[in-house]
């Protein structure tokens, strides 16, 4: 690595996403403050692709930032003293790695627990895609807000995209297909802003009206969510405050400063007409 080359990788699951792309531009804005560059990778949810950019990316750069999909970062894939903060997602590591984003099980906790004090029973939980098959914490919160008031888990109801077509695409067949089959869904859970838009055209197309026959949650709370009609209720994940803190930490690290190993940053629930 370069003495004194004041640029910052970035590895981000996709770029397609609103809230990995507001990361990814509060993050450069904030090192730019310090400074720094940053370069930009898109993994495109591949965990093959995000490896051999943490290698491309170590010696051109003084340190990574990365919003990974891995479930372990293996040995020797970087040296050990390399700089790297993990954001949003958290793989196992041997060495203690700074992790920066929110709480998901938590929000989710939250936003199931809310679905459940309207009156839902048949929660569809679209968990969103990760790239090396895991539980996502999001399921966790989603099963432990049903098992805390006595709701039985119904496993189908939990659908994971397989990333072989756009989110979009994806989330409007899953859902199409399982109210075909399940009269009974009374609520959705979906990942992404962008995802509960597919999940508005499914509905409607199948002759359903939100809230009235389905209420429905998204995360991120972009602006387009407050666009759709009705007007999206969302778990606001707060990206600048992500980043702001991400980059703090890593300057630190660069700086040989202490720093904490979990750096949660608190999600809000904005209701909206979606669940009224």
């Amino acid at each position: 690595m370069m003495e004194n080359r004041k640029v910052i990788g970035m590895i981000i699951p996709t770029t397609d996403n609103s809230f990995f792309s507001a990361l990814a531009h509060y993050i450069e804005s904030h090192l730019a403050g310090y400074g720094y560059r940053m370069l930009l990778c898109d993994s495109n949810n591949n965990s093959e692709n995000e490896r051999e950019y943490l290698k491309l990316l170590a010696p051109l750069c003084s340190g990574i930032i990365d919003v990974s999909g891995l479930s372990e970062l293996g040995d020797g894939l970087l040296p050990d003293d390399y700089p790297i903060v993990f954001v949003d997602r958290k793989p196992f590591s041997s060495r203690v790695i700074p992790w920066v984003g929110n709480d998901d099980e938590s929000a989710m906790y939250e936003a199931t627990s809310y679905l459940l004090e309207k009156g839902c029973r048949n929660i569809l939980l679209l968990p969103g895609l990760l790239a090396e098959k895991r539980e996502s914490p999001r399921v966790s919160g989603y099963k432990k807000a049903l098992s805390d008031r006595n709701n039985q888990v119904n496993e189908s109801l939990i659908i994971y995209r397989e990333g072989k077509k756009s989110s979009q695409e994806e989330t409007r067949d899953i859902v199409m297909d399982v109210l075909s089959q399940n009269k009974k869904i009374d609520a959705i859970i979906t990942s992404s802003d962008r995802s509960a838009f597919s999940v508005m055209k499914a509905i409607g197309l199948l002759g359903y009206y939100a809230p009235e026959d389905i209420k429905l949650i998204s995360f991120d709370n972009t602006p387009y969510s407050t666009l759709a009609s009705p007007s999206i209720t969302a778990i606001d994940r707060n990206p600048e405050r992500i980043a702001d803190k991400a980059v703090e930490t890593m300057l630190k690290l660069l700086s040989k400063e202490e720093v904490s190993s979990d750096n949660i940053i608190q999600v809000s629930l904005v209701e909206r007409d979606s669940t009224r």
